[in-house]
């Protein structure tokens, strides 16, 4: 938790723009120098002198701005030999100073170097060419279940799936359910369950350490059972083109454990005049999620008011891209109802807005909030359809020589 907050004291002090290399303030240095290669002692060390040196040059300056006297008895010290004393104690608090800053300004360099390298912008992209529905589920399939294998998952439910069309509104699709159950079966067939009897359902018991999904199935331990389910987000105005995502999660933790993201249609003959890539991409402004992802297992929530499109894109770049954690709750209860949906250990939450677009370009800024303290801006998270070129014009394209401007 405390890193976390600490992530967000340190995005709240920089500046979303690109700008000159930021020296990062005295109490932030530690966070970047090495404790196990004694940068953090020798940066204490170096205050401690640097405020010994400090009290020594005031002890000098008062003695030698004191008032010239010759003391007598038991300490006599006429005014020169005063001064010189003084002199000494400067002179000491002086080269005090001198080295204390020396080493405080190397450390300083050093941390604010390595500051610049963690907070650099970068880009979470993936790029998806058009392909068949039957292709994306096997596909899918395949994939999920050796995450599943892999993990010791023994037993899976395939529990529904929603489209999201591109005005927002939800439909419950049980045909994609099916669909996904066959390519499924036809991957490995093993550990699959049947569907209970009274279906699907998201249910948060009194004191129960797991959401129970059937009244007649109860998770018991993590990594044993998962859950997976389907969702599609139309992209065009006409939905012909379409985001299809197979999820897949721990039962018990609710956390998601892989995630597949397709571009493909529904349409009944599965073929468009135009084929099209679609390119997914987050631009991660100071680095806030792989830094999220390296201070521990961190899980944030997406806010309900979110677009469910922009949240289901930055799941699966959180997961595929960056391993932030991502729970289930929410998902599972858009698509089966039931109870309010947990908060699957989240300690933060998403903010997404959408920004102006248009059929082929959609566009949302992507802010993160914490303990009630300001939001912080991420980036900008987009997906952009492009033709794909057909072999001819591929070829054409490539062979015309570029044109230049005449002086």
């Amino acid at each position: 938790m405390y890193a976390l907050l600490a992530s967000f004291a340190l995005l709240a002090a920089a500046e979303t723009a690109p700008a000159p290399v930021k020296s990062i303030s005295d109490p932030e240095v530690p966070q970047y120098l090495k404790a196990n290669q004694g940068e953090v002692i020798e940066w204490g060390k170096a205050l401690q002198q640097l405020e010994k040196g400090q009290q020594r040059l005031q002890q000098g300056n008062s003695i030698l701005n004191a008032p010239r006297i010759t003391t007598t008895g038991a300490f006599q010290e006429t005014p020169e030999q005063a001064k010189a004393r003084a002199q000494k104690i400067i002179d000491e608090g002086k080269t005090q100073v001198t080295s204390a800053t020396a080493t405080l300004d190397r450390l300083r360099r050093l941390a604010t170097s390595r500051y610049t390298d963690l907070t650099k912008t970068v880009d979470l992209t993936e790029n998806l060419a058009q392909a068949k529905v039957g292709y994306c589920l096997n596909l899918a399939s395949v994939r999920l279940q050796k995450i599943a294998r892999d993990g010791g998952y023994k037993t899976h439910h395939i529990v529904g799936s929603m489209t999201v069309l591109n005005d927002g509104k939800i439909l419950k699709t049980p045909a994609v359910t099916e669909s996904l159950r066959a390519a499924w079966t036809k991957a490995d067939a093993n550990g699959l369950a049947a569907v209970p009897e009274g279906g699907y359902t998201y249910k948060v018991g009194s004191g129960a350490t797991a959401p129970q999904l059937s009244k007649d199935w109860k998770v018991s331990s993590p990594r044993n059972t998962t859950v997976v389910w389907i969702e599609v987000y139309g992209l065009t105005q006409d939905n012909s083109l379409t985001l299809l995502m197979v999820r897949m999660a721990d039962a018990y933790t609710m956390r998601l454990i892989g995630s597949e993201m397709y571009l493909t249609t529904f349409n009944s003959s599965e073929s468009l005049a135009k084929v099209y890539n679609a390119i997914v991409n987050l631009h991660d402004e100071k680095s806030f999620l792989p830094r999220l992802s390296s201070s521990g297992d961190r899980v944030v929530s997406y806010a309900r008011a979110n677009s469910l499109l922009g949240n289901a894109l930055l799941r699966h770049l959180c997961l595929s891209d960056s391993k932030v954690g991502v729970g289930a709750s929410q998902s599972l209860v858009d698509i089966l109802g039931g109870d309010a949906p947990g908060l699957d250990g989240a300690i933060a939450t998403w903010k997404i807005t959408s920004l102006e677009g248009n059929n082929l370009n959609k566009n949302f800024k992507i802010s993160c909030e914490a303990g009630g303290s300001d939001a912080i801006d991420v980036g900008l998270l987009s997906v952009k359809l492009e033709e794909q070129l057909k072999p001819g014009e591929a070829t054409k394209s490539v062979g015309t020589p570029a044109t230049r401007p005449t002086k």
